[in-house]
């Protein structure tokens, strides 16, 4: 083999990643490519508007020598082929997801899927205006609605029953009751 083959062959190598360092303003991991050989403070290339931490377990990467240059690491942003990977995508759709299956799925541009463990918050300015549990939905804002609202349940405004309640001052005819009794 050519010196010149070899060394393009040693630009980019696949590597395992040991630790995942999230806590700066760039991503550090160490890795190792070689059995023995571990790099510490390699920093991770990521993409401007997304950022990950992999799960360290069976995580790989790949990182390139820039510049041709052994002490100068990149590493690829990892991933983690063990843990599930949300696939079976058609054609133009994306998926961001987290290890334990979470998701927001763009779908067949008509639908965008949220996929909740155990809940979903909306914030705006750093408060909380949509709080969603299975058992739950919680608006913290007020709400207009330009249409009809339909319940299969009851509807209780200020402690008063929309289906139960019951009026004072009662009268006879035409004529207009008092205001609902909570």
């Amino acid at each position: 083999m050519s010196e010149n083959t070899q060394k393009l062959r040693s630009l980019t190598r696949r590597a395992v990643v040991h630790a995942v360092d999230d806590s700066g303003a760039e991503q550090m991991v160490t890795v190792e490519a070689h059995a023995g050989y571990p790099r510490s403070k390699v920093p991770v290339h990521q993409q401007f508007g997304f950022a990950s931490h992999v799960p360290l377990d069976g995580a790989v990467t790949h990182v390139v020598a820039l510049g041709g240059d052994e002490a100068d690491l990149t590493a690829l942003p990892p991933s983690n082929p063990s843990l599930a990977h949300m696939g079976d995508l058609g054609e133009g759709e994306s998926i961001h997801y987290d290890a334990v299956g979470q998701a927001v799925y763009l779908q067949d541009g008509r639908i965008v899927r949220v996929i909740a463990h155990s809940e979903m918050t909306v914030e705006i300015g750093g408060q909380t205006v949509l709080d969603l549990t299975p058992e739950l939905a919680t608006l913290n804002v007020p709400l207009k609605v330009n249409g009809t609202i339909t319940a299969t349940e009851d509807v209780t405004g200020n402690g008063v029953s929309l289906h139960d309640h019951v009026h004072t001052e009662v009268k006879y005819g035409s004529d207009t009751s008092g205001p609902p009794k909570s």
